[in-house]
């Protein structure tokens, strides 16, 4: 069909019913003014069309790109590059080819002398806010100029997956009298007046589930599709409403919040509007609301502006090790080869068991993440141990040699290497299928054998030894100067330690933790006498084994002895096998506390300072680790406990130190 057989008549008909012929008769002669073609204005320029309106002032002066595709209506492939005023205004006269639509491609100026403000605004019927949320000073402009006019202005937020919206009409509250901001705010204290004023209530706060995302200074926060959809339905009805004047329409400082995630709509009225006490007490928590979420995002890194060597490295430093400790170095030699530097191995440590398996894996795991982060620069990667290197517990040195690949290859894996991570919190009972089993399998079935632990009496077998485990290292004074070196008590995620809200135990039990850890003493009356390791064992063991869809042990296929470049290769394997996990849905608690003790017993090594009542726990121990083994304790290389994720998640996480703290 050409546009010369278009009928405004047949296009719009199925509106009637819900709108008179008369009616529908007034939405084409309305001229509407929308600020941005992004997420909401090009969303709410096409359902304004579909309504019928057929006259447009629309403006913004960015074009489409990748990053727009999760929620703007008119990002394509095929539109990337192109001016989003230019592929809006298509898509509108595709739907209407009578329209009449006027471009200010150039966006809109509030400059003196350059203002372009009133004619954007000229003949205007309603204004809709489409411009970005940062956009706050040609925003002030364009509604306290809307104000004068007397031209209704409709301003609509997509938060989270709902949206919140604010209706300013002639002779009610301004724009300007309801959000409070004046010219000598700072960009941050105006951020924290709009957000606060536009979400009262802010109920998606509960369902950010990763903050570090949300990043003021730069102006990159996270966005829903649905919350475009959503802020687009009811800016369109309460458009109708206005320019029909039609239904009731509560001006601010009236709003109105609807979140889908939540089942939830909240309508209310805020007298005085941010001048409102209990809204000027919002502000003040907004502003360290607005310093945690910045600190927060400071870790997110961007290899883009990094060379290759540092990009591999940004990504290798996300590799687990023990307690978060990171214990590599990088020394930089030329554009094709580096030196991992690791430290002396702790000889007080009594984790670091078999001269230091623990931290050899976490370098093996390091070396795999480097190689498939080469892989997506187009290089492959090859280490070998420095030519002096025999272990016997000393430094270490490992040369790492990269040469040009034929093609970029991006591991599958290589997305999932910053969301890894422990939780020691209890996962929902659901069983692995046989699929998901051999998948994981898959990954290490070359060096290992996997033996899994799924059955109900497996679960509570296996978390009985690891409470056995807890119960010897809380009784060890050894253990304790590494607990109290490791556990970060400050709120928040921790760059080199673990964040106590991680570690798998209620607020009460922490807090009961912390005091008891203020030194040795306190630590050993409360084990001797107040039943101290109880709690903890039932919380990080008991509980949590039991609520899993299993345990696991990896065993080697082979027998014997191991030397390191053998655990460094075992570490790459382990990698894969927890990235294929995580990528499968599942979350994974490594259980080495039992392996540790278990092979002191085995090697009858005095781990305990001449305490024989540890020692000889942890004989019973290792017995009934072998027994469960199958008597292939001797093979045993890792385990855990492995399922899908439940209900309780920590706030906080081990995140890493910045690049620039991992160099020589």
């Amino acid at each position: 069909m050409t546009s010369s057989n278009f009928s405004y008549a047949d296009a719009f008909s199925r509106n009637l019913g819900w709108l008179t012929k008369g009616e529908q008769l007034q939405l084409q002669n309305k001229k509407i003014a929308i600020p941005g073609m992004g997420g909401v204005g090009g969303a709410y320029l096409i359902a304004l069309t579909r309504l019928g309106v057929s006259k447009f002032h629309i403006s913004d002066m960015d074009i489409f790109e990748q990053a727009n595709f999760n929620r703007q209506t008119g990002a394509f492939m095929s539109t990337v590059g192109r001016q989003k005023v230019d592929v809006m205004a298509e898509m509108a006269i595709d739907i209407n080819p009578d329209l009449e639509i006027k471009s200010f491609g150039k966006g809109i100026s509030n400059a003196s002398g350059e203002s372009n403000i009133d004619e954007f605004l000229e003949g205007v019927d309603l204004l809709v806010d489409g411009f970005d949320f940062f956009a706050l000073d040609v925003r002030r402009a364009v509604f306290k100029r809307c104000h004068e006019l007397s031209i209704p202005a409709i301003t609509c937020a997509p938060v989270g997956m709902g949206a919140a919206i604010l209706t300013f009409l002639p002779d009610r509250m301004s724009f300007e009298d309801y959000f409070k901001m004046s010219d000598h705010d700072t960009e941050e204290e105006r951020y924290i007046k709009f957000l606060i004023g536009l979400t009262p209530r802010p109920l998606h706060r509960e369902y950010l589930v990763d903050p570090s995302y949300v990043d003021m200074k730069n102006q990159k926060v996270p966005s829903t599709p649905m919350g475009i959809q959503l802020s687009t339905g009811l800016l369109v009805t309460e458009a109708l409403k206005v320019l029909l004047s039609r239904g009731e329409v509560k001006a601010a400082p009236h709003y109105q919040l609807y979140d889908a995630y939540r089942g939830v709509l909240r309508k209310g009225y805020i007298p005085f509007g941010n001048a409102n006490p209990i809204q000027r007490l919002k502000y003040y928590i907004g502003r360290k609301l607005y310093s945690k979420l910045s600190q927060a995002s400071v870790y997110k890194s961007n290899a883009v502006s990094m060379s290759i060597m540092e990009g591999i490295i940004d990504l290798a430093r996300w590799a687990p090790s023990g307690d978060n400790v990171q214990p590599w170095r990088f020394e930089i030699k030329s554009e094709r080869k580096l030196i991992i530097h690791l430290p002396e191995i702790e000889n007080n440590n009594p984790y670091e068991f078999e001269q230091g398996r623990p931290t050899y894996l976490s370098v093996g795991m390091m070396l795999e993440t480097m190689k498939m982060a080469a892989a997506s620069y187009g290089l492959s990667l090859r280490w070998k141990l420095h030519e002096d290197v025999v272990w016997d517990g000393r430094a270490q040195k490992i040369d790492v040699n990269f040469r040009k690949l034929k093609e970029e290859k991006r591991d599958p894996l290589l997305d999932y290497v910053p969301l890894r991570s422990v939780n020691r919190f209890s996962y929902q009972t659901k069983v692995m299928d046989d699929v998901t089993k051999n998948i994981l399998s898959d990954e290490i079935e070359d060096l290992f054998d996997i033996v899994w632990f799924d059955t109900p009496a497996q679960k509570i077998s296996f978390a009985r030894l690891n409470a056995r485990a807890t119960d010897i290292r809380l009784r060890m004074k050894a253990c304790f100067k590494v607990h109290q070196k490791i556990i970060d008590w400050n709120a928040g995620d921790s760059r080199d330690k673990v964040p106590a809200g991680a570690v798998g135990m209620d607020n009460f039990s922490l807090m009961i933790m912390k005091r008891a850890m203020q030194n040795w003493s306190q630590m050993d009356f409360m084990n001797k006498y107040l039943g101290g390791t109880i709690l903890a064992r039932l919380q990080m063991d008991i509980l949590p084994g039991y609520k899993c869809a299993g345990h696991f042990a990896l065993l080697w296929k082979k027998g014997g002895k191991k030397d390191l470049a053998e655990i460094l290769q075992a570490g790459e394997k382990l990698q894969r096998f927890w990235l294929q996990a995580t990528k499968q849905g599942l979350v994974l608690q490594p259980s080495m506390a039992t392996i540790c003790f278990s092979y002191y017993a085995d090697k009858e090594i005095d781990f305990s300072n001449g305490q024989k009542s540890l020692a000889n726990k942890a004989i019973r121990l290792g017995h009934d680790f072998d027994s469960l083994l199958g008597g292939r304790m001797g093979d045993v290389i890792f385990s855990g406990r492995v399922g899908y994720p439940g209900k309780k998640r920590s706030p906080e996480r081990s995140i890493r130190k910045k690049i620039q703290n991992l160099f020589l």
